[in-house]
């Protein structure tokens, strides 16, 4: 065999090796962007919170942090000074943590970016959904004790009324949501 026969075999196995090298990465990439299962991660918060450790891990009531739950139209935030009844203990030199140290500090609430939309005509209270007593909060909001950053959700009304006929609960329009 010639030096250049043996040249171009080697110049073959090298553009062989690239082409499956690329085909790797880009199949890869494929997966990455299509079946990963964090590519459904919701949006960056201000601070870093992760519900996996808080109502996961530590198994801390949903009730403790979003206080109106029962009362309100909103199950609200807590405010800063609450999340200090442990941080001001635990991991209290951690970045995110003296990040928010700075917002009690200054006394300017947290940012924290929306995740659940319900329409503004849509009269919504956690009050009934609570008494009923049946439901669990992942039924509506997923399992958030296993998700680190939640996923945005807005609700439709088919969601609520599938629910509300699975449930055998009022279907009435005015009476159940548009009062």
């Amino acid at each position: 065999m010639t030096e250049g026969a043996k040249a171009s075999k080697r110049i073959a196995r090298w553009w062989n090796l690239w082409f499956w090298v690329a085909l790797l990465l880009t199949l890869t990439g494929v997966y990455f962007f299509f079946w990963f299962p964090s590519r459904d991660i919701g949006p960056v918060q201000p601070i870093y919170f992760s519900h996996r450790i808080h109502a996961g891990v530590k198994q801390i009531n949903c009730r403790f942090c979003h206080p109106y739950v029962e009362r309100g139209e909103h199950a609200g935030l807590p405010e800063v000074s609450k999340c200090f009844f442990c941080h001001k203990y635990i991991i209290p030199k951690h970045p995110q943590i003296l990040k928010e140290k700075e917002h009690l500090d200054n006394g300017v609430p947290v940012p924290w970016v929306r995740i659940f939309f319900v329409p503004d005509f849509v009269k919504f209270r956690h009050l009934p959904h609570i008494r009923y007593g049946k439901l669990d909060c992942a039924e509506c909001h997923g399992d958030v004790a296993s998700m680190d950053r939640l996923r945005v959700n807005n609700f439709q009304m088919k969601f609520c009324i599938d629910c509300h006929k699975k449930k055998n609960a009022q279907l009435d329009c005015f009476l159940a949501c548009h009062h």
